[in-house]
């Protein structure tokens, strides 16, 4: 079965992304692998050389991994050994340890690198995607909704041009042109402050600094110490209100701020910068063609290195939803859930970070510190692990929209390789038989055996179920429970029939 674009309006493209940060290229890898038509139009003339995201977990891996770029970032990338939270005498009162195996999701759960690393790989990627096109130096002045699609003017290289697609995604940072033309508020979660972050290249072994990320909780002075890959090391330093922007990025006011302490003689300080830090989300991140994504559609501390990763969560709930809009026959009511899916789940992790923050702001007690995470007293603080809000609810489905492991298969790959941002279907044979008239064109999805891969068998055991459709972003369609078998085939035409025209039934707003 073959299915054609449903673009409805003749356009210069199919998708438009302003903005090629890692959010923007990973969404513009996705769409290229469908093969559809990307413009990226970004404004930096190159890869800005300098860190700025530290921080992604192995979720985030996992998208990597389904554009094939996994391992040649993780190359370059380190394991992080975790967080531990000490009083201002740098004694420990809470340790958030991160483990030093490789996880469910088929990735070691936790990774530090080097951000101008990761843009040049996936830029590299885009290379090999003949229908993706990138503009550097490009400045976007208009974003405009014309019912049937939208239009773009920008200015390329000193010269006015503009162009067409069926939807456009800004991905364009904190002050996105995109999310102006969707003409939404920010929701502001309560927390903003101005902190100093140093990056510093060593230049000799300071074995005294550790590999984890050290944060003081200081009422006076809160720090932040981060182990990067190499040579390189991170501090984020809270600022008083008095400490102009000027007077924090001098060398003399910097040096003696550093917790675990260096001085100039170990390192040289590669880059200097004044941030506010934020905890936002914005009101709306659809109006009609245009959609936002990443920081343009929320911000947060960095507390717990989730902000580039929530990013990255954006574009692979996104970008599949767009290939199945544009190729697969999908209705445009499908792009409504990427808000009610994604807003949610990305509040948990702002709230957590900003409770973080306001730990490390006024904690001095092992007590304080401790119930500010886990009302429980647990001495531990966990991972993150929150199912998406409300968005796909098929019929006859458990476990809707959770996050789901990925079992390694027989033949030495993982489930994400077999996947190949299609929708699997994984069952024994004989259930996989009894649905084989409800599966759609294998472009859409495929059928993975659960009797010919033992890993595949037991997650589906451990869930107690008989079979599993998962989504091209890794969460859950929707399980059938064991004593509920006979249910596949039903469950199917759900997501699959009439060129998925059924999908819009299946939306559920926030």
């Amino acid at each position: 079965m073959a299915y054609a674009n449903q673009t409805s309006a003749k356009t210069d493209h199919d998708i438009i992304i302003v903005g090629l940060g890692p959010t923007g290229a990973t969404l513009a890898n996705i769409l290229g692998g469908y093969g559809l038509d990307v413009l990226v139009l970004e404004r930096e003339a190159s890869v800005y050389p300098l860190p700025r995201a530290v921080h992604f977990d192995d979720e985030a891996l996992r998208v990597f991994q389904s554009i094939g770029l996994a391992e040649k970032i993780e190359s370059k990338a380190r394991v992080n050994l975790g967080t531990r939270f000490v009083d201002k005498d740098q004694n420990l009162v809470l340790d958030w340890p991160r483990p030093q195996q490789i996880g469910p999701l088929g990735w070691y759960p936790s990774y530090r690198f080097h951000q101008p690393d990761l843009e040049n790989d996936l830029n590299d990627g885009l290379a090999a995607h003949p229908s993706v096109s990138v503009k550097r130096d490009t400045e976007v002045t208009k974003v405009q909704n014309r019912g049937d699609h939208a239009a773009v003017n920008f200015v390329h290289n000193g010269t006015k041009d503009s162009a067409t697609a069926a939807y456009v995604v800004g991905t364009d940072g904190a002050r996105s042109v995109v999310r102006a033309a969707i003409d939404c508020d920010w929701e502001d979660l309560g927390f903003q402050e101005r902190w100093l972050v140093i990056d510093v290249l060593l230049k000799r072994e300071c074995a005294h600094l550790g590999n984890f990320t050290i944060q003081t909780c200081d009422i006076d002075r809160p720090t932040t110490y981060v182990r990067c890959p190499g040579d390189r090391r991170r501090w984020e330093i809270s600022l008083k209100a008095h400490e102009s922007d000027a007077m924090a990025i001098e060398d003399d006011f910097i040096w003696p701020k550093l917790r675990p302490g260096i001085t100039g003689e170990d390192g040289t300080i590669e880059r200097r910068a004044v941030y506010n830090f934020e905890s936002k989300l914005a009101g709306n991140w659809r109006r009609e063609r245009c959609f936002i994504a990443g920081d343009a559609a929320h911000l947060m501390p960095p507390f717990l290195g989730q902000g580039m990763c929530a990013g990255i969560r954006d574009a692979a709930n996104l970008g599949w939803k767009l290939a199945a809009v544009m190729l697969w026959g999908a209705p445009d009511a499908l792009l409504d859930s990427y808000e009610s899916e994604r807003r949610p789940h990305t509040r948990t992790y702002i709230e957590t970070a900003v409770n973080v923050g306001k730990m490390m702001n006024s904690a001095e007690t092992a007590e304080t510190l401790t119930h500010a995470i886990r009302p429980d007293g647990g001495a531990h603080m966990n991972s993150i692990n929150r199912g998406l809000g409300p968005g796909l609810v098929p019929a006859n489905a458990s476990r809707v929209g959770e996050r789901m492991p990925q079992p390694g298969l027989a033949d030495g790959t993982r489930l994400s390789d077999a996947m190949q941002g299609r929708f699997a279907v994984i069952a024994p044979d004989d259930l996989i038989a009894s649905a084989a008239d409800k599966m759609p064109d294998e472009t859409v999805a495929v059928a993975i055996s659960a009797d010919s891969n033992p890993e595949l068998a037991a997650m589906l055991a451990e869930m107690d179920a008989a079979g599993l459709v998962l989504r091209p972003d890794f969460y859950s369609y929707g399980m059938l429970s064991s004593d509920n078998s006979a249910n596949l085939p039903d469950l199917l035409p759900d997501l699959f029939a009439d060129l998925l025209a059924e999908l819009g039934a299946h939306v559920t707003a926030a």
